[in-house]
Order: structure tokens, then C-alpha cells, then sequence
């Protein structure tokens, strides 16, 4: 159990008020999802951490995933290696050899895992026109589809010869395992980073696509998912980057958009008019995929502490009115609204979809906050969840195992503390919050009970005087938490002052605690 000392340095405290009268704004369970990418990181299987976290979905995707055959298991890895057909989602997935040729084998086995850790499951399917026919390794530059080396998809049709049908694949998920509304898989993302193909996957993508092409492609994919289940959600476009939500990437046809101000706006609108003529929703959550860059260097994944502060700035992006990072993002989307896209990232969302298609959730299908051994990057992943928690993102997935500081970060959440309490169900407002100090306020709905996050992100410790919009004198129940003495998320001594209304409440430099409030 670690101790939290009162310090001399932090005599004159903060002042911190939760607004628990305000009716506040629903946490989406399934912000705490991760992505199955089996032992991609060369350790345990990705399952394994996610089951400690306390995951609530999990989804399958990555590039992997773009030229994957569910009939024979086959996939293509594109630049990452050799341009190669293999069977690499089977081997990371630990798919036993013997069911090698079932067919859907790696989703099964996703399917799997995913209920073995009582989580629900998203499911990536291809868009772009070929999956991979053989595992004959290496594909050279001649044999780059149409060759025999891929096979056509099809989304019409279920089963015409020499095509993998998608609606097939449909059919049967659901046979197996029921609809989404009763326990199948949750939803669909269409494809994986559509604007990035040319260059994550020559061999099945020649040339860029045209924004044309891809919204049809979407559009048709979406009405036969609807149709095959009514129930189950569909996310897209899964764009990579502030390139890809902008022009998708200087997209050939990208003239023919402009005028709506980025390919995002474009993207939602065409469903919007599509789903009116359909006569239901045919896109469920916009999903786009997040990696903060700085100039300071390179945080994907990154174990350089040399990068912790770069690191604990970059959520600030996604919501903190003012704040504008060292990056070419900025230097792209700009720090202040306009028409399109600005920083910070979510208000900007939010404006585009209320413009082109109002009730559209957003999704992060992949995010990454540097790598699992840092305190800085648990740190950066715990401020994210709690910003996406109170902005009202309805699904998020970190890209890499939940190893280390990465998992404690979910756990501040997730983990049931000394008394039983996990974080709240409901965002409340929280005041006093500076750029080295984030504070989260939650609710739970059934007992009533409040909590609050409080990340110092600061290398000295931090003194909080709390207080309740209530008037009732807060009393801390329990606290628990991890920072650089403490890497795994524990219950902590808490010493507290009274103070009028008020409690004084300590936090360590570079720090993460969650208090649970009587």
C-alpha cells in the first residue's frame, strides 16, 4: 500500500469543486475497449491484459484485417512485411493448426476470447476489393491483383464462384452466434484506414482512391450489414490522421468535396441523405483512429521518458479550449474554429456531425499514448479515457497490448477500490483543473455515490482542496491509484484536512488517484 505525504512544496492547495446537483452526461461503457492483436508485441496474448483491465469491447482490425479471406484464413501483409500472403492472423491469434482451414477460424477464435473476458465484440470487414487466395508468401509487384493471388469480395451476392462473399460471412456470424441485440457481434467497422491503402497495401490498391469510390463502396456495405442484422451498428470510415479526415488524403477527386470542408463532413452527409432514401440509419458512429505527434519526437508507443511531457500534453487536443500543440497537425487543422476541422479535435467533431448528420456517435477504433513501461504514458491514456468519458465518445480502443502503466490506466476506472466502488456512469462538471492537473468527476447512478480522477501531471506534487456543489462536506471512502513508486493501480493511504466544507486531498508528482466519495 503507498502513502501519500503531505509536502511543503504544496501548501497552497487548488481549488476543486464538483457540481453533483448537474445532471451530468452519460459514460459510454464502451469507452474502455481495446484492439485483439493476439501476440503482435511479442508477449502474452493481448486477451490476457485485457481481461485484467476490465475491457468492454474489443475489436478486430488493423491492416491485417483489409485483405483478410474469412474462407481460408489467408491475409496479405502488405509493407509490413513483404507484401507477403500468409497465415499471420491465425499465428497470433494462437488458432490451433488443425483449425487452420475451418472457415472464419480467426474470427471464431476472436469471438472467443472476446466473450471469455465477458466483453463484446467489433468486427472490421473489407472494402477493398481483394483478399488475400493463398499462403504463398511474398507477392511481387507483377502478381498485384486482379491476379491468382487474390480473390474479388463481393457484397452483393452470397457465394458466386471465384468471390469471397461478405454477406455470406454475415449469415453466418449470425447463425452461430445471434444478432447483435442478442449477444452476437455488436457492430461492423468498414474496412481500416481506406485513405493509407495505396501505401499499406500496393498490392491490392494500385492508385488512391476517389472519396466517390469509397462512399459507394460504404454505402452498399452498410445496407447489407442493416440488412443481415437491423440491429447491429456500423462505424466508419476508420480514417488514420488528420490527412485522411481532411482531403483523404489529397484524394484525386478531392476538388469535387472541398466545399463541405473536409472528407469527414462529406462522409456523414452522403449517409445522411443515403440513410433518408433507406429509411434507417446506415452509419452508427463515425470512427477515426488517433496518434498524437510532436516535434519533440516520435511518441507512438514510445519508452523515452526523455518525451513524458510531449506525452502529457497531447491529450489536451482532443478538448482543451486554447491549448495548441507543437505539431504539423496544428500546423493543418489550425487551433481556433472554423469551418472544418480545428483543434481541439472533439468540439470540431461534434460541429460536423450536428451539421451533416445529427445523432451520429464518434468512435476511436485505435489510439496510442506512447509505450507501457513509461508513468507518463499510463498517465496520458487515463486523461484520455476521462476525456472521451465526459465529452460523451461512445467507443474507444487503444492499439497495443494493455501491458503495464497501459492497463493501470484502464484499471483507475475499471478496478473495484477498498470499498467496491468503480468509477461512476455519469460525467458531472469539475472545476479547478489547471494544464498540469486533469480532474474527471463521476457518478454512479445506482447508489448515488461520487468519485473523482485527479492526474498530476506535474513533477511536483499537488494539494486539492475539494468541495461539493451540494454543500454536503465531502469524506473520502476509499482512494486508489499508480504513478512511478507504484506502477500497478492499489489501494493508497489518503490523508485528508477538513476544511469548512472543504477536504484537502494530497497528490504525488506525476500521479494518478481515484477517490470515492461518502
Amino acid at each position: 500500500m503507498g502513502a501519500i505525504g503531505w509536502d511543503a512544496s504544496a501548501e497552497t492547495p487548488l481549488t476543486v469543486r464538483i457540481d453533483d446537483t448537474a445532471v451530468g452526461v452519460p459514460i459510454s461503457p464502451f469507452i474502455y475497449g481495446a484492439n485483439e492483436i493476439g501476440t503482435m508485441d511479442g508477449g502474452a496474448p493481448s486477451v490476457d491484459f485485457d481481461r485484467k483491465a476490465g475491457v468492454t469491447q474489443r475489436r478486430l482490425g488493423g491492416n491485417l484485417m483489409t485483405p483478410y479471406n474469412w474462407l481460408n484464413n489467408a491475409t496479405n501483409a502488405g509493407k509490413d512485411y513483404l507484401h507477403a500472403n500468409g497465415a499471420f492472423l491465425l499465428e497470433t491469434l494462437g488458432v490451433p493448426k488443425a483449425q487452420w482451414s475451418a472457415p472464419g477460424a480467426v474470427v471464431e477464435a476472436f469471438l472467443a476470447n472476446s466473450a471469455g473476458v465477458g466483453a463484446r465484440s467489433l468486427l472490421t470487414l473489407p472494402l477493398a476489393g481483394f483478399v488475400a487466395a493463398d499462403f504463398d508468401g511474398e507477392v511481387p509487384e507483377a502478381q498485384t491483383a486482379p491476379s491468382s493471388r487474390f480473390l474479388p469480395i463481393d457484397w452483393s451476392g452470397r457465394g458466386e464462384s471465384g468471390k469471397v462473399s461478405i454477406p455470406a460471412l454475415l449469415d453466418r456470424l449470425i447463425a452461430r452466434h445471434g444478432r447483435a441485440d442478442s449477444g452476437g457481434v455488436l457492430g461492423y467497422y468498414l474496412d481500416n484506414e481506406p485513405g493509407l491503402w495505396p501505401e499499406t497495401h500496393p498490392r491490392i490498391v494500385r492508385k488512391p482512391v476517389t472519396i466517390h469510390a469509397l462512399i459507394e463502396r460504404s454505402l452498399q456495405a452498410a445496407k447489407a450489414i442493416k440488412a443481415a442484422d437491423p440491429s447491429a451498428l456500423v462505424l466508419g470510415p476508420a480514417s488514420w490522421g488528420a490527412t485522411e479526415y481532411v482531403n483523404f488524403v489529397k484524394a484525386p477527386d478531392w476538388d469535387d468535396y472541398k466545399s463541405y470542408g473536409s472528407f469527414l463532413a462529406a462522409y456523414l452527409d452522403a449517409f445522411r441523405r443515403e440513410s433518408g432514401r433507406a429509411g434507417l440509419r446506415l452509419l452508427d458512429a463515425l470512427d477515426l483512429h488517433y496518434y498524437p505527434f510532436s516535434r519533440r519526437g516520435d511518441l507512438f508507443r514510445t519508452e523515452n521518458a526523455g518525451l513524458s511531457a510531449a506525452l502529457l500534453d497531447a491529450p489536451r487536443s482532443f478538448d482543451d479550449d486554447g491549448f495548441c500543440e507543437d505539431s504539423w497537425v496544428a500546423d493543418m487543422l489550425g487551433c481556433r474554429p472554423r469551418k472544418g476541422l480545428f483543434l481541439p479535435l472533439l468540439p470540431s467533431l461534434k460541429k460536423i456531425v450536428d451539421d451533416n448528420y445529427p445523432g451520429t456517435d464518434l468512435s476511436f477504433g485505435e489510439f496510442n499514448f506512447g509505450g507501457a513501461g513509461l508513468v507518463a504514458s499510463g498517465l496520458a491514456v487515463a486523461d484520455v479515457l476521462g476525456r472521451f468519458g465526459r465529452f460523451g465518445v461512445r467507443f474507444a480502443n487503444h492499439w497495443g497490448s494493455l501491458a503495464g502503466f497501459i492497463g493501470e490506466a484502464y484499471r483507475l476506472y475499471r478496478a473495484p477500490d477498498a470499498s467496491g466502488a468503480i468509477f461512476g456512469d455519469t460525467a458531472l462538471p469539475v472545476a479547478g483543473g489547471t494544464a498540469a492537473l486533469s480532474l474527471f468527476a463521476g457518478r454512479d447512478e445506482k447508489s448515488g455515490r461520487v468519485g473523482l480522477v485527479a492526474i498530476n501531471k506535474s513533477e511536483k506534487p499537488a494539494l486539492v482542496a475539494l468541495s461539493i456543489a451540494s454543500g454536503r462536506a465531502p469524506a473520502v471512502r476509499a482512494a486508489s491509484g499508480f504513478d512511478a513508486a507504484n506502477h500497478a493501480v492499489a489501494p493508497v493511504v489518503a490523508p485528508t484536512q477538513a476544511e469548512g466544507g472543504a477536504v484537502r486531498l494530497a497528490l504525488p508528482a506525476r500521479a494518478a488517484r481515484r477517490f470515492s466519495l461518502a
